[in-house]
């Protein structure tokens, strides 16, 4: 372990053996996750894998991080299958008017005692001298939502005896007969029932343990609020369960023991009557069963033993093993129309998903895999069933409540899931069965064509050959879209047009050459002889059609309709955390790179590389671009706020609501910045046009091609004004707040979508903003530029305006191509670890609060001529014609602000006036000398 003990911190440790970078995809599928960290806001997950000879390093790291340096994470535990602690987490949900713990120590020690070491006997043989430890833990408080629906509390229980998962789950079901006594309203008022108190995911093995130290997002952290030690007394065949001081274990050397993954504990005895359950257990798993026809409340449950009943309408509570299932399946398949065929063919491409999708640990994939087959149809759900029947732990008598499930959390579409995805994901992780099932899919497509030689079977041959990667997107307007490379990219139709002459077209001369083949081995007298030979006529005269341009049109006019996705539109360049790259995509809410799959439904692509970042790789650039921004930010936090504005533009989201403002005289690289960023995001840098953020509000719903030009952008730069102009803040607010704006192209229906950009302007001038409010203000971030490039000849000298001067590098338009591909590692790098997080400097904001207070007429009144003194009192007559004078002094050409307007903000800053007074009480106009020696009679 000498070797691996160099790593400074948890993090580093993590990194090193985070799974979910592109270098492990060719890992052994040996290779599994131990550990995974929970993502959250400004917190990126990841799944782990941590070899057992590395534990005590990973204990020692962990113990180090977050019980000496007090840092919060967030890590959860894989379960051991065999040889692993009985792990019980105990969910109580109450009203919202429930503010303090419900629970006490008395209701704890009767739930341990009543529903687990109670029907422990019936598990093991136990015997006096061994011991074994029970740890409880609970959070500091309660936890009542945000949204005022409810109260949560839990309790997290560590017995510790060597148990398998299927005894755990076998001990949740005797534990869940018992706690209807122990827990009543009179006890504990929860509002949730006993079945969802006790986590079926955590029995099972199927949900991971937060480990000891951690909590989720957003969380208290679990602490160890009890610790007891069982010892069983042979005499009366009782338990003596004693309480152990808290204070006796530590951290430092125990932590590994309150882990799900300790594989120390003692072990005991399995009772022999207990091993022909489990052992019984199994055999119904798997043996078919004869089910007698017995009345039911509400049908008659068909006996399933004749071969030609329709087991379609099968009671779910009634499939008891996998024959009564694929009995079910098979009839539902046996009904389906011709037009229906594509149920069983994405039942046959879920069945060839492997173990990740449906082994204990599996539950976030199989979600996924759920919600694709429900939104193809309903029908699908026993297609789902069949998948997770393939897990060890699974349980057929949870199939109704699997159903509840299926309706209950179901209901809404996921982004980009479809049975597409589950195409996709078969691909990808079965290629050999998938090709083979997309093989009989074709050849049955083909025969129907043969039979009945339609353009829309033809289409329907053309969908199964490339149907994964074409898109038909509008009917009207014949747009398609193919994915190529890891993004869709728009096509006039011409290569889906040319498959038809190609590979369509190969696909029936095989078929042909095929059946002709089976006629020269098959003698003429055969029955199938003339059939056979007229299939070949059929064929011959479909072959040539294939590539006459008439029958092409007809079958393309069809595979519009075939390839059609309503959704498309909608759908495209939603993910808010996936940026694509021409070598993969970016996921930056998971902190990876991988390939792109077309449900990520990308159509934008930064038409450069990604490569991480690493100093030795980019160290042909990197200084110098490090170099380059130094110079035109050279105040450290003004730089470093530069970085994470920077870097927080490559999240499809304005997470920090701002408007930035470059401001500066020529030469000083504020446009290099924007030119530099342009040649990183190719298609996710985007214009803004000048006249959107300028013109009245209701501008931005009307036919705007820029507007829409817009969708998925996320950086967008307006361009320069030339002049003094004035801001819509209305509409500025729109753009930054993640409000939907409606658009258009020409010709086209309005659309909805949320601006996923940073907007920043370049310009030399302030633009005029008349609105007083902090809502507009809030957005403000002038980023002002100091430095001044200049050529050597031009002798300029330091001032005020621009204290910084650099020579100019006459070179530096041609070195920003060859910087993109490692300014953008630099980028995803730091937005790995800020999220996109942009923390305010004092410098932008000081720039931001004097524009306010140049641009805010009322604010720079009170700030410069009303002043706190005490027992003075300023009325509105005379506050009012003050501010008159003083706006027509600065502001002479300008029409002056509504004394209402005024009020309100002393009101805001001041408080209002008291009853009967008739002006601001503890303030004082600031007035000149002269004018108060003209007023002192001096």
């Amino acid at each position: 372990m000498g070797t691996k003990s160099g790593h400074q911190d948890l993090n580093e440790f993590l990194t090193a053996r985070k799974l979910n970078t592109r270098k492990d995809e060719n890992l052994s599928e040996k290779i599994t996750i131990t550990h995974t960290r929970m993502p959250g806001k400004g917190i990126y997950g990841g799944s782990y894998h941590i070899p057992k000879d590395e534990y005590e390093l990973f204990y020692r790291l962990y113990y180090e991080e977050v019980f000496v340096r007090k840092k919060q994470d967030h890590l959860t535990e894989k379960q051991l299958e065999l040889g692993g602690p009985i792990c019980i987490d105990l969910d109580f949900r109450y009203s919202y008017d429930v503010e303090v713990r419900q629970h006490d120590a008395d209701n704890i020690s009767e739930i341990i005692n009543l529903c687990y070491l109670e029907p422990l006997k019936e598990f093991f043989v136990f015997v006096n001298g061994k011991k074994f430890p029970i740890y409880v833990m609970e959070k500091p408080h309660v936890n009542r939502l945000t949204d005022g629906s409810l109260t949560k509390d839990g309790i997290h229980i560590i017995i510790g005896i060597q148990m398998s998962k299927v005894m755990q789950v076998m001990l949740r079901e005797k534990a869940l007969e018992i706690l209807p006594e122990t827990i009543t309203m009179e006890t504990l008022p929860v509002i949730n029932d006993c079945e969802a108190i006790i986590d079926a995911g955590v029995a099972k093995g199927s949900a991971n343990w937060q480990m000891y130290g951690s909590c989720k997002p957003g969380n208290e952290t679990y602490a160890l609020t009890h610790y007891y030690e069982v010892n069983f007394d042979e005499n009366d065949s009782e338990f003596q369960v004693t309480e152990k001081p808290i204070s006796i274990i530590d951290l430092s050397k125990d932590l590994f023991k309150l882990s799900a993954q300790y594989p120390d504990h003692v072990c005991f005895e399995i009772n022999p009557k207990m091993k022909e359950k489990i052992e019984e257990r199994e055999r119904n798993k798997r043996k078919p069963v004869t089910v007698r026809r017995v009345q039911s409340n509400t049908r008659i449950i068909p006996l399933i033993n004749n071969e030609d009943q329709d087991f379609s309408n099968t009671p779910l509570e009634d499939i008891h093993n996998q024959d009564i299932l694929d009995r079910v399946i098979q009839s539902i398949h046996s009904k389906l129309l011709s037009t229906e065929q594509n149920i069983k063919e994405l039942h046959d491409y879920t069945m060839i998903l492997p173990e990740k999708y449906y082994q204990p640990g599996s539950h976030e994939v199989n979600r996924m895999v759920a919600f694709a087959l429900k939104q193809t149809d309903q029908r699908l759900f026993y297609t789902w069933i069949k998948l997770r029947s393939k897990a060890i732990d699974f349980d057929y008598s949870t199939i109704p409540k699997l159903f509840q499930d299926w309706n209950r959390y179901f209901k809404v579409r996921m982004d980009g899931i479809t049975g597409a995805s589950i195409m996709y994901w078969a691909k990808q992780d079965s290629p050999d069965e998938y090709w083979a099932i997309r093989k009989n899919s074709v050849e049955h497509c083909v025969t129907e064509t043969i039979i009945q030689p339609t353009d829309y079977d033809f289409a329907t041959v053309l969908k199964k050959l490339c149907g994964d990667r074409y898109v038909c997107s509008s009917i009207k307007d014949k747009i398609w879209y193919v994915f190529r490379g890891h993004c869709w990219v728009q096509d006039k139709g011409s290569t889906i047009r040319n498959i038809i002459s190609t590979d369509m077209y190969n696909v029936y001369i095989a078929r042909r050459d095929k059946t002709m083949v089976d006629i020269e081995n098959m003698p003429s007298d055969d029955p199938k002889y003339e059939k056979m030979n007229n299939l070949v006529k059929q064929l011959n005269l479909i072959i040539p059609k294939l590539r006459m341009g008439t029958e092409k049109n007809n079958i393309m006019r069809e595979a519009m309709e075939v390839l059609y996705d309503e959704e498309f539109d909608k759908r495209v360049d939603k993910n808010k955390y996936l940026l694509c790259c021409s070598n993969g995509v970016i996921d930056l809410k998971n902190c990876l790179f991988r390939n792109g799959h077309p449900n990520d439904y990308i159509t934008k692509c930064t038409n450069i590389e990604y490569h991480e970042f690493n100093p030795e790789y980019h160290s042909d650039y990197a200084p110098q671009i490090l170099d380059l921004l130094e110079k035109i930010y050279p105040e450290k936090e003004l730089n470093k706020y530069m970085w994470d504005h920077l870097s927080g533009s490559l999240f499809g989201e304005n997470i920090n609501q701002t408007f930035n403002i470059y401001l500066g005289n020529g030469s000083n690289g504020k446009s290099k910045i924007t030119k530099l960023m342009s040649l990183t995001l190719g298609d996710y840098y985007g214009t803004l046009p000048l006249a959107l953020i300028t013109e009245r509000r209701n501008a931005i719903g009307g036919t705007s091609s820029e507007v829409m030009n817009l969708k998925g952008v996320r950086y967008a730069c307006m361009q320069e004004p030339t002049k003094e102009i004035q801001l819509n803040e209305g509409v500025m607010k729109e753009l930054t707040g993640g409000d939907p704006i409606v658009g258009r192209q020409l010709y086209k229906e309005s659309e909805s979508f949320i601006p996923q950009f940073d907007l920043c302007v370049c310009t030399n001038i302030l633009p005029v903003i008349n609105s007083n409010d902090d809502g507009t203000w809030r957005r403000i971030r002038v980023i002002k530029h100091m430095a001044k490039f200049a050529d050597p000849s031009e002798n300029i000298t330091p001032s005020e305006d621009s204290p910084y001067v650099f020579p100019k590098d006459k070179t530096l338009e041609d070195k920003l191509p060859l910087f993109a591909e490692t300014f953008l590692s630099m980028l995803v790098k730091r937005a790995f670890e800020t999220q996109g997080k942009v923390d305010d400097c004092p410098m932008v904001m000081m720039y931001s609060n004097n524009y306010r207070q140049r641009e805010d007429h009322i604010a720079a009144f009170v700030s410069q001529m009303i002043e706190v003194v005490e027992g003075g009192v300023v009325k509105r007559e005379e506050l009012s014609e003050t501010f008159k004078k003083w706006y027509c002094e600065f502001y002479n050409s300008k029409k002056i602000p509504k004394g209402i307007e005024l009020f309100d903000y002393m009101n805001k800053k001041f408080g209002h006036p008291k009853k009967g007074k008739d002006g601001w009480q503890g303030v004082a106009i600031i007035r000149p000398e002269m004018e108060e020696d003209e007023m002192t009679g001096v």
